[in-house]
């Protein structure tokens, strides 16, 4: 009787502990599984969500998405645009309690661009003077356009005006990354046990398709407005299975769920369900390097048959904002001035013919992410194609192997995304010549790239989007890709989760959540 009346204590503490330690701790779903978590080497949204909370960059989001000071706690812009001087906070400090001052930012730039890094994303930083040249291998390293005046003041030279900077820097790309850790550990310096960062968490493990844990880092500048003592990202590549683990009580914050479970969670989850236009353009890509279509009668037939209302309106149904352009009309101070690319399905069939497929049907692979929802979306697609005489093979991968193909040019046509920032600048340019794999279909264009260069070289925010859009323009009058909706983000919250708010840019820094009473 008395070990059992033992173990009933025993019992009852450890559950006390339990339901304390969960006050003070949060569980997210995650979209998919890191490849990475080294800020220069990340590619997906996914791994971005994840590194936002270990790492700060010189800018930062605050609770509802804007932009706000980082580590840097203010900087100023010469008049020319070209030069841009960060104050950096005298209190930055590593998780190890080491001070983090202006030459970290510049070892960090320079590791970023360095071509041995091989960043897919090493063009966001590309307004900087000489990154293109050090990125291609042309120029050292010491050549990039950043100086550590002193240990609290970097310098940032640009090759030509770049409005959009500090926003830009709010990426991982822009992060600071430890250099003592670097040579210390090498590749392996971003697992856990080796890892210092210096957001308002640390990682604390990482168990693969499972959870990777984070925890509070009391050396973050304003850990004591930190309510969270752990973060558990759960990764969780089915919305379905993400769905059914929140309504289980598993997970406390899920990014997605089923689309056909809106009206009903709107009546019975009110206060947990939230629905936000997301800075974002979905798109399907063509291999313009790869027969057929490299002829752009091919690529404009298969526009001209997708009707994107359908799509949005009755395959996805959540509100998503059906788009010709390629910059989402959500960003400020932009109207695409594009004329809508409506269904034509008698000159689709007309393009084809011409094409040579009159007499054949134009066979293709359509590649597109593994999830129910892209699914639906590709189905309705194939089943337009099919229309014009088009026959259509699915080929579905996880997120990563999918990104992974696109930017090794392995595919016909793709199912592709781009997110994130305020400015058409951002979207536009993934069809520029020299930004990299990311511009999945390899298209060139001298007529886009000559206005891009216009745009880039203009200082004036104003004319800068005006050119910007004829360069839209230009560029989709080729048909390299063909643009379809803006997303609408499905979430589920919590009700005694604090601190998360809806924002265009849809990111939700854990620093900012707390848990209520009751948990």
């Amino acid at each position: 009787m008395r070990h059992r009346r033992l173990f009933a204590t025993l019992s009852l503490l450890l559950g006390l502990v339990a339901n304390a330690a969960s006050a003070d701790e949060i569980k997210i779903a995650l979209g998919g599984e890191p490849l990475t978590l080294d800020p220069h080497r990340y590619n997906l949204r996914l791994e971005e969500t994840v590194l936002t909370d270990l790492f700060e960059g010189l800018t930062a989001h605050d609770e509802r998405g804007r932009i706000v000071p980082g580590v840097a706690e203010s900087w100023t812009t010469s008049e020319d645009g070209l030069t841009w001087t960060f104050n950096l906070r005298r209190d930055a400090r590593w998780s190890d309690g080491r001070a983090l001052g202006a030459d970290d930012f510049v070892y960090s730039l320079r590791r970023l661009l360095d071509p041995k890094t091989a960043a897919s994303l090493a063009f966001f930083l590309y307004p900087i003077e000489n990154a293109v040249e050090v990125n291609a291998g042309n120029a050292p390293v010491e050549s990039l356009g950043v100086r550590a005046v002193d240990a609290t003041t970097l310098e940032l030279k640009l090759d030509k005006p770049f409005p959009f900077l500090a926003e830009r820097l709010i990426y991982p790309t822009g992060f600071p990354v430890p250099r003592h850790a670097i040579e210390a550990h090498g590749d392996d310096w971003s697992k856990p046990g080796n890892m210092v960062s210096n957001g308002a968490f640390t990682l604390s493990g990482w168990r693969p398709q499972e959870a990777i844990d984070l925890t509070k880092n009391a050396a973050f500048r304003t850990a004591d407005t930190v309510s969270l003592d752990t973060v558990t990202y759960v990764p969780i590549a089915d919305s379905a299975v993400a769905y059914n683990r929140y309504l289980a009580d598993e997970i406390d914050i899920i990014g997605d769920f089923p689309p056909g479970e809106v009206e009903r969670l709107q009546r019975e989850r009110p206060n947990e369900i939230h629905l936000s236009p997301l800075l974002s353009i979905m798109y399907l890509v063509f291999n313009v390097e790869a027969p057929p279509f490299d002829d752009p009668r091919v690529r404009e037939a298969l526009a001209l048959a997708i009707d994107r209302d359908v799509l949005t309106g009755k395959v996805l149904e959540s509100g998503e904002v059906p788009s010709a352009a390629l910059a989402p009309a959500l960003v400020e101070d932009y109207e695409p001035d594009l004329a809508d690319m409506g269904i034509d399905i008698e000159r689709a069939q007309t393009l084809l013919a011409e094409a040579g497929f009159a007499d054949r049907p134009l066979e293709i692979t359509l590649r597109h992410i593994a999830t129910a929802e892209s699914k639906r979306v590709q189905v309705a697609i194939s089943a337009m194609w099919r229309r014009i005489g088009v026959q259509t093979r699915l080929h579905q991968s996880d997120i990563n192997v999918h990104f992974a193909t696109l930017r090794q040019g392995d595919f016909q046509v793709a199912q592709a995304g781009w997110f994130g920032e305020n400015n058409p600048e951002h979207y536009i340019e993934l069809l520029a010549s020299d930004i990299g794999d990311v511009n999945y279909g390899r298209f060139k264009s001298q007529a886009f790239d000559a206005i891009l260069r216009k745009a880039r070289t203009t200082p004036d925010r104003d004319q800068r989007v005006e050119t910007l859009i004829a360069a839209q323009q230009t560029g989709l009058a080729e048909f390299p890709l063909v643009p379809l909706y803006s997303v609408v983000i499905r979430s589920l919250v919590r009700e005694d989760v604090k601190g998360w708010y809806t924002n265009p840019r849809n990111v939700h820094g854990s620093r900012y959540l707390s848990v209520g009473p009751g948990r």
